[in-house]
């Protein structure tokens, strides 16, 4: 399957969906669980921003969004160091080549921009940049900082 980038066909921002599924079969974010769709080939087409990462940032327009990796499954705290692989890779690439990432924004997310139930498709965001730091846990983490703008580069 090809990955697509940029809006999903038929799908706007502001569409709602009741679930991981509808969302996926839409083509807006195709995994299921995973919060980052890509590979570190092609780059990033999709994240949810929903329940991740601790050290996530949502400002609407500046999303800084914590790469993947570290996350103890079942409490959802950082236990180890994130490293530049995989999904990161993925984002890392579409920073570097200015590709659009589509953005859904799930419950439970403790954003004031967060649906109360369901998933919401926000639109096309561009990764302006990313850094590694030290999280609240003390491990280290990649950041990827996305807005709602045209690409940096």
């Amino acid at each position: 399957m090809l990955r697509h980038f940029g809006h999903p066909f038929d799908v706007r921002p502001g569409v709602e969906f009741a679930n991981r599924i509808e969302l996926s079969l839409a083509g807006v974010h195709r995994p299921r669980i995973a919060g980052i769709s890509g590979s570190q080939r092609e780059g990033c087409d999709s994240i949810v921003v929903c329940n991740g990462y601790e050290d996530d940032i949502d400002e609407w327009d500046r999303i800084v969004y914590t790469g993947a990796g570290g996350r103890d499954p079942k409490s959802g705290k950082q236990v180890s160091d994130q490293e530049m692989i995989g999904k990161n890779l993925a984002l890392k690439l579409s920073c570097e080549r200015g590709l659009p990432v589509r953005v859904s924004r799930g419950p439970l997310h403790g954003s004031p921009y967060a649906p109360d139930r369901g998933y919401r498709y926000d639109g096309l965001y561009y990764v302006h940049r990313y850094w590694r730091e030290q999280g609240r846990r003390g491990f280290w983490i990649w950041r990827f900082e996305l807005r709602r703008t045209q690409p940096a580069n």
